[in-house]
């Protein structure tokens, strides 16, 4: 049995896109789905989720990803057009250039590195990214890593922190409910997989600033 039904999903995310719970901004809006646990010791780690999840239906607007390739790799990485591209050489030169790793940190989503650049960019971006609840992720060996970073493009991550709770992005305001409700039923198999269906104790959704509904 599903976590949740398809159609009750869709109506909530209807009533949080109507104007009377999310009035309209100067801005594109992310839509995000906020799922609660119960009877889990987050002291003790009882429930720790940290999985990245591909978006069926992605937003226009992708996630950035930066990428630090090998050598045998740059022209591929090129090929995905990621937010950034560094050499071995260029993130090597960051060493002690606090300014401008926080930047890199801040204006990314994602951190893609070759398997010969995990222990330098752990040392170097990891600072920055460890309090923004993001991690530098290992490139595969392979040349081609082309589809690899666009699957990062249009992801999502599933994480708990020290609550109960996560906050995932599904979209944004812009998309349709039907997208919209295909990427949340995405996030919650994905939960499936991981939690015994007991300790969900409720599932809302919401836009950044408007009003939190709760999926019945």
């Amino acid at each position: 049995m599903p976590i949740v039904d398809r159609d009750k999903l869709e109506s909530s995310l209807k009533l949080a896109l109507s104007p009377e719970n999310n009035p309209k901004r100067n801005f594109i809006q992310s839509v995000e789905l906020i799922v609660t646990f119960k009877d889990v010791d987050m002291k003790k780690g009882e429930l720790k989720l940290r999985e990245i999840v591909v978006l069926p239906k992605p937003p226009e607007k992708v996630k950035k990803v930066l990428v630090v390739p090998s050598f045998q790799q740059l022209e591929y990485a090129k090929k995905a057009e990621p937010n950034v591209i560094l050499t071995k050489e260029e993130l090597q030169k960051l060493q002690g250039n606090k300014r401008a790793v926080k930047k890199l940190a801040s204006q990314n989503d994602w951190f893609l590195i070759s398997p010969e650049s995990m222990a330098l960019a752990g040392r170097i971006l990891g600072p920055a990214l460890g309090p923004r609840g993001k991690f530098p992720i290992p490139l595969p060996n392979t040349p081609d890593i082309t589809e690899y970073i666009l699957r990062f493009k249009r992801s999502t991550i599933v994480k708990t922190k020290d609550q109960p709770q996560t906050q995932v992005f599904i979209g944004t305001e812009n998309q349709q409910i039907s997208d919209l409700t295909e990427n949340a039923l995405a996030v919650l198999n994905t939960i499936e997989g991981k939690v015994n269906l007991s300790k969900i104790r409720n599932i809302y959704v919401k836009t950044t600033m408007g009003k939190v509904i709760k999926v019945k």
